[in-house]
């Protein structure tokens, strides 16, 4: 009985020497333990142990002492893991929102510091919380801001003519599918504030549910209705564009493959190209309030495919269009504008080189041939 007592008394002696080493006391003196039986306390020792199994599940130092504490001969091992909790807390408080020492003071003043700002979202998200009308406009002003933009570059490609393409043209066109939508949004939106006022769908789900309403032909597919509905909040979906080129008597055609030939096809392109690289450079200037001096600078892979026509054509809108054109052939193209370069390798004295060789066109000129010849070497 004796050797019990005086274990007791060392473990108590160990428990408050631990306990004021690492500024606890105030926490584990609590007066209303003292008028619990052994019953209340084991009942309430065991639920908080199953909670604070759950709470260190994935931190491993935690878990452990944890592990350790559960000896019901060493019970000094239970303050060391309220010690280890303790300090785990403390070392994470954030001292920018919270200015509290003590973990647990540091827990209340978070819970009631995350209410207030939980109140305040909600009020800044009905604050800005936009209507069905609001999306609507923004869309229809955006599409609108657009459109100008278009006419804006369809002024620029009137000018452009190459082969036989007299001019080129982008038409733009709302869906008729997105335009219901957007009508029913401005003006029927009354009749679907179930899906608007429904606290399960967000409104980008409800912007699909709409669509899928409107539209019932059809499929969506594997998507879900939030991808849906942050497809439809983008205004370059409610869009659809083509390139229409002119060719004298016939008309004004669509730009389809049938329809042009290869040079004419990648011309066209080029053209529309080179508008949108001159209004970026516009707008640039606009902004920034100074000239920019333009690099209209394009490249052109796997030349060999095309026939000397196709190639004049391309040099032809260059020329016009007053731009630069880098062609890569794998075979010999020699054109009569602009400068072919060819690249060859050799071996002199065991070391290998690439010889390059550059001969300018002589297209301008009419009395004879001129051709100029550069050699540049470099180690390979």
């Amino acid at each position: 009985m004796r050797a019990q007592v005086t274990q007791a008394k060392a473990g108590w002696c160990a428990v408050m020497r631990l306990v004021k080493d690492n500024g606890v006391e105030r926490r584990l003196h609590r007066r209303e333990l003292a008028y619990m039986d052994a019953e209340e306390l084991r009942s309430m020792s065991d639920k908080a142990l199953g909670a604070l199994r759950l709470a260190v599940a994935d931190n491993e130092h935690l878990r452990d002492v944890l592990r350790l504490s559960e000896d019901p001969k060493r019970p000094e091992r239970k303050v060391q893991f309220y010690v280890a909790v303790y300090q785990h807390l403390r070392e994470r408080i954030r001292q920018d929102i919270i200015r509290s020492d003590d973990p647990i003071d540091a827990i209340e003043q978070m819970e009631i510091e995350l209410a207030r700002l939980t109140e305040e979202l909600t009020a800044r998200e009905q604050k800005l919380a936009i209507s069905a009308r609001s999306v609507a406009n923004i869309i229809r002003k955006t599409i609108q801001r657009e459109q100008n933009r278009i006419r804006m570059l369809n002024q620029g490609l009137q000018s452009v003519a190459f082969g036989q393409v007299n001019s080129v043209r982008l038409n733009v066109n709302v869906r008729e599918t997105h335009a219901m939508l957007l009508n029913v949004l401005s003006e029927q939106q009354e009749q679907h504030q179930d899906l608007f006022n429904s606290q399960r769908l967000t409104f980008s789900e409800a912007l699909a549910k709409l669509y899928q309403r409107l539209n019932p032909q059809i499929d969506m597919g594997q998507r879900t209705p939030q991808t849906i509905g942050e497809e439809l909040l983008d205004y370059r979906n409610y869009l659809e564009m083509e390139v229409e080129v002119n060719r004298g008597s016939d008309g004004w055609l669509r730009a389809e493959s049938g329809a042009l030939s290869t040079g004419e096809a990648i011309g066209t392109g080029m053209s529309i190209l080179v508008m949108v690289v001159q209004s970026w450079e516009e707008e640039s200037r606009r902004l920034r309030g100074k000239d920019i001096s333009p690099c209209r600078l394009l490249f052109l892979d796997e030349a060999a495919r095309l026939d000397a026509k196709s190639i004049a054509t391309l040099f032809e809108l260059c020329e016009r269009l007053e731009m630069q054109l880098i062609i890569a052939a794998p075979e010999n193209i020699s054109p009569e504008k602009g400068t072919t370069y060819k690249l060859v390798r050799k071996v002199f004295n065991h070391t290998e080189h690439v010889h390059v060789v550059g001969l300018r066109g002589f297209a301008s000129e009419r009395t004879g041939e001129v051709a100029e010849t550069l050699h540049q070497e470099a180690s390979a």
